[in-house]
């Protein structure tokens, strides 16, 4: 009797220590494992931040960061917009002036904007114009010829003849580069914009690579570039004294 509630107890015990499930038994597991789980979240959160270090303002460009947010504000305050989408030429028009290129207020709808600048020697605030057509230049090669003149360029203007919407197709679009900076862009629009999955409000700084801009434009129609650099001279003459502000900001341009 002893023997047989041993082996009674022996049986009890080894079925504790034996799964009842037969599929656990033999290591399947329906469910993701702990570790697998940390890893595949590890995978998402490295994704995530090199996005972000991809659109961060490098430490020594913080400078350049802060001034697409101060001429934004300053902007809107000059204009008393409340804000700038649909608006283009004229946010652009008063970075201008803010920015001091400019010490007369120019403003068109986005297609007419480059035509104004590329006709200039020099701004009324004294900085020299050089223009990059579209029919010498698509958007990249304007750009790398800017780049490689300058690696660290500032202040330039990108004007499109047509861009994708419904008011694109129709009044074009213009936006203005704050610098370059290793292969970065450092720019702002006059509306929201997404760039590599990641959202900037109107006006908000925007930095990205120089693939990830081109990607985004890829679809507007180039009318050209302006690359506007500080003159050693004060201005012999200029047409910044024209505005054109009166017409073209009744209508809209794309944003």
């Amino acid at each position: 009797m002893n023997r047989m509630k041993r082996a009674v107890a022996l049986l009890l015990f080894l079925s504790l220590l034996w799964p009842s499930d037969p599929a656990l038994a033999a290591g399947d597991q329906s469910e993701t494992p702990i570790v697998e789980q940390a890893a595949e979240g590890s995978v998402q959160e490295g994704q995530e931040a090199q996005t972000a270090s991809r659109h961060a303002p490098a430490a020594t460009d913080q400078a350049l960061y802060q001034q697409i947010q101060a001429t934004y504000k300053a902007a809107k305050k000059r204009s008393r917009r409340r804000s700038f989408k649909g608006y283009c030429g004229a946010y652009v028009a008063n970075q201008l002036v803010v920015l001091g290129i400019n010490t007369s207020y120019l403003s068109a709808n986005g297609k007419n904007t480059y035509d104004i600048y590329r006709k200039m020697d020099c701004t009324s605030g004294g900085y020299r114009v050089s223009a990059y057509g579209a029919k010498k230049y698509s958007l990249s090669e304007a750009l790398g010829a800017i780049m490689r003149q300058d690696p660290s360029a500032t202040n330039i203007l990108v004007g499109f003849q047509r861009g994708v919407s419904k008011s694109g197709r129709k009044y074009g679009h213009v936006l203005f580069i704050h610098g370059i900076r290793d292969g970065r862009i450092y720019f702002s629009d006059s509306s929201a914009r997404t760039v590599d999955e990641v959202t900037y409000k109107e006006g908000e700084p925007i930095v990205c690579p120089l693939a990830s801009f081109l990607e985004l434009y890829a679809k507007y129609k180039l009318d050209g570039v302006v690359h506007f650099e500080k003159a050693d001279t004060p201005p012999q003459s200029s047409i910044a004294e024209e505005t054109m502000a009166g017409s073209s900001e009744k209508t809209l341009a794309e944003g």
